[in-house]
């Protein structure tokens, strides 16, 4: 199938190698199922692997690629239709392997969200509702897939699946490994992190290993330190992955933990062990919250080469922060006489309005905008929900890590959230801590890298349990000399974390910020040399690629039509094709 053509059934490639990881870790003994199975790759390589046919089993919507799946392994039983309508005559299988679609939850309707919340009800009546509610109303469908194929898993049978690395942190991770807790044990998460397995999708995947039942034990989270196709040929079984992996043992009731452990350089688990308390949340130092979404950047973000031209009360345009960084190498410093754009900031009283001419005619003449979806629930639709702020966190981040403080408080984008200090903490001094290289080391090792373009992202409830270093515990003459190496380095440009670690200035400001806690000085060495790696490696895993991707693995969508995935979700799936 061409390219197009297999983009417009939304159906992906999984490397044959990937599958045969899978399966190892799965078993290969006694009957199979791949709850998605496309073309047959899984189910192909459990054949090369010594699995009869008679004991493989594929559920596919598509009924192409169920029909290619079933000449691909002759013998096989092939079921075309949904995952979710699989009759209970189909449960007790020994692994159940695969790659499960990825349908983002806002591309699913309410109907088709109601039919897999029914399934699930069936399949788990002793889940607590508010659990299931949650994972259907706000996970992706790869969520409901995971709880499916344990069901479909008989007792002591692995499950193996390829998912997305965003199912650890997800907004539904707690309520997902919560209800797979109830009747299952995540016995591994295997990741590759220096290569991408689907090349044309942006998305980091890992292998969760669980197991039907099982006595609870620590999640052994595995990075790969040999090439997938390697640890294919290799590994035998889950106690294999010690010979190719990095292997971290966390707590089974900490999935919170798992994706640190499996991103986190060693440092920052030295840092959090010897800074204990005085490593804090955010969230104890400043409220953190969500810059502008504006719903019509043209109306409301202009130029200052714009507003020239424009006869807008200047009373009512606020200096804007409008992107993490407005320049190749962004200050700390915000000007707030040279950021690139202002922000309107109308009056929402009409009558209040109508004293700025100006600003009444710019609004009138863009009235149409009022028509869109986030305007149309917005009352009035001009009035922008504006909270200024003097100190501001990047929500993403490439090479650099910067975080802006400004002299006055001025208005930020929605991609940059506004950090409000709580009484009795300085913004300064706050600044000062989250510049350091400490900040940056947390903001690496527990962000959100997901996505395969090797980007990192936080949420505002990630930044507000971001883990960053108290200035309270700084004695008086840490205070002067953080706030003495803040102001030396804030108006130079940032560089990237690798030229940052040879900056005098910058080590003036880490020696301050250390002093708030014994012994962690002395870590600074480590916590640079983890930082740079910890980043080179993102990057490097985005332009790389596994050495083969050759077999399809299309997906059973919620919705009743064929589809497989979509080039915008961060994992095989789709939403339904009409």
């Amino acid at each position: 199938m061409d390219r197009t053509a297999r983009l417009s059934l939304g159906q992906w490639f999984t490397p044959p190698e990937v599958a045969r990881l899978a399966l190892t870790l799965a078993g290969t003994v006694g009957r199979i199922l791949d709850p998605a199975c496309g073309d047959g790759a899984f189910l192909a390589a459990a054949r090369t692997l010594g699995a009869s046919a008679e004991q493989l089993f594929g559920v596919e919507l598509d009924p192409t690629a169920a029909a290619a799946c079933a000449a691909r392994v002759p013998g096989a039983t092939i079921h075309c239709g949904d995952l979710f309508d699989v009759t209970p005559d189909r449960l007790g299988f020994d692994a159940v392997v695969g790659n499960p679609p990825y349908v983002r939850t806002e591309r699913m309707t309410a109907a088709q969200k109601q039919r897999i919340r029914a399934c699930l009800d069936a399949d788990w009546p002793d889940a607590p509702p508010r659990l299931l509610e949650h994972l259907v109303g706000r996970g992706d469908l790869a969520a409901a897939c995971v709880l499916r194929a344990l069901r479909l898993a008989g007792p002591g049978a692995r499950i193996a699946l390829v998912v997305s690395s965003a199912m650890l942190h997800a907004d539904y991770a707690a309520s997902l490994w919560a209800l797979v807790g109830r009747h299952g044990c995540v016995r591994a998460l295997v990741d590759a992190p220096a290569e991408r397995w689907f090349a044309d999708a942006a998305v980091n995947a890992l292998i969760v290993v669980i197991e039907r039942g099982g006595t609870p034990a620590p999640v052994r989270v595995c990075r790969l330190r040999v090439p997938t196709a390697v640890a294919a040929e290799r590994v035998r079984g889950p106690a294999d992955l010690d010979a190719v992996a990095d292997v971290r043992l966390v707590p089974a009731d900490r999935p919170a933990r798992w994706a640190a452990a499996l991103r986190a350089e060693a440092a920052w688990f030295e840092l959090e062990r010897t800074a204990g308390d005085v490593l804090v949340p955010l969230s104890e130092l400043a409220d953190v919250r969500r810059g502008i979404t504006s719903g019509a950047n043209e109306v409301f973000y202009l130029s200052r080469e714009r507003v020239r031209e424009l006869e807008i009360e200047r009373s009512l345009l606020m200096p804007l922060v409008r992107v993490p960084r407005e320049r190749t190498d962004p200050c700390i410093a915000v000007d707030p006489d040279g950021t690139s754009h202002l922000v309107l900031s109308a009056p929402a009283d009409p009558s209040a309005l109508a004293r700025h001419p100006g600003a009444a005619r710019w609004l009138e003449a863009h009235a149409a905008a009022a028509e869109r979806t986030m305007l149309r629930a917005r009352s009035p639709w001009w009035a922008l929900p504006i909270e200024p702020a003097r100190l501001f966190l990047a929500k993403a981040y490439a090479a650099r890590f910067v975080q802006r403080l400004a002299p006055r408080p001025i208005a930020c984008d929605q991609r940059v959230y506004g950090v409000h200090p709580r009484a009795g903490v300085d913004a300064e001094l706050l600044a000062a801590v989250l510049d350091s290289t400490f900040a940056a080391l947390a903001i690496e090792s527990l962000g959100r890298a997901s996505m395969g373009q090797g980007a990192l992202e936080q949420t505002v409830a990630d930044a507000a349990a971001l883990p960053v270093l108290d200035p309270r515990r700084l004695d008086p003459g840490g205070t002067r000399a953080a706030r003495t190496a803040l102001a030396a380095m804030a108006r130079r440009p940032i560089g990237t974390v690798a030229a940052e670690r040879d900056a005098a200035d910058r080590a003036r400001l880490d020696r301050a910020i250390a002093a708030a806690a014994p012994g962690v000085a002395a870590l600074l060495p480590d916590v640079h040399a983890a930082l740079i790696a910890s980043v080179a490696r993102r990057h490097q895993r985005a332009r790389a690629t596994t050495s083969s991707s050759t077999t399809t693995s299309s997906c059973a969508d919620a919705g009743g039509g064929a589809s497989s995935c979509a080039a915008s979700a961060p994992c095989p799936a789709s939403a339904p094709r009409r």
